[in-house]
């Protein structure tokens, strides 16, 4: 008798366990869900021509908000002839933390540019305001990779990378 009820009793507690095996054992296989946040920044984007200034090429592309070193965005415009706009852009933590951030475009006198191409012509720009150096445009021209331009811009680009050359030139 003894016999057949702990028999009984191990059928139950094996049909229990069975009944609660995902209770018991899950905390093993249990994945963890990414907690996501929203981090709001304001981006500084400058309207990039041959004529943009030094300090607007500077501040282009600054950000500013409660996640980041610089809290408060500047007034604009910055000077006379400033054609900065503040952006407000949203992340979540898993765009900063994938490396992933929203695609924009930026303004110039060629049209809207992509991230790559703007940053190519800004670098350009602000190398031209900084340098001091003499020597022919063709020779300037040599320090960046212009082939890194889309096509589809690279002879306007060029052009007004140029006119921007000659203008600085003719002041000094």
């Amino acid at each position: 008798m003894l016999k057949l009820f702990i028999a009984a009793i191990s059928v139950g507690l094996i049909y229990w366990l069975w009944l609660k095996k995902k209770q018991i054992f899950s905390s093993r296989n249990n994945k963890i869900d990414p907690f996501i946040t929203t981090i709001e920044a304001i981006e500084i984007q400058t309207f990039l021509d041959w004529n943009t200034s030094q300090y607007c090429l500077e501040c282009d592309g600054m950000r500013y908000g409660k996640q980041f070193k610089q809290k408060k965005a500047p007034d604009l415009p910055h000077e006379a002839g400033c054609r900065c706009e503040a952006t407000k852009l949203f992340y979540t933590s898993d765009d900063v933390f994938q490396g992933t951030s929203p695609v924009l475009t930026h303004k110039s006198a060629l049209g809207d540019l992509s991230t790559k191409d703007a940053l190519l012509l800004k670098n350009i720009l602000l190398k031209i305001r900084t340098s001091t150096g003499k020597g022919g445009f063709s020779d300037f021209l040599e320090q960046f990779e212009i082939n890194n331009f889309s096509e589809n811009i690279r002879s306007r680009a060029i052009s007004l990378v140029k006119h921007a050359f000659d203008a600085e030139q003719s002041k000094e």
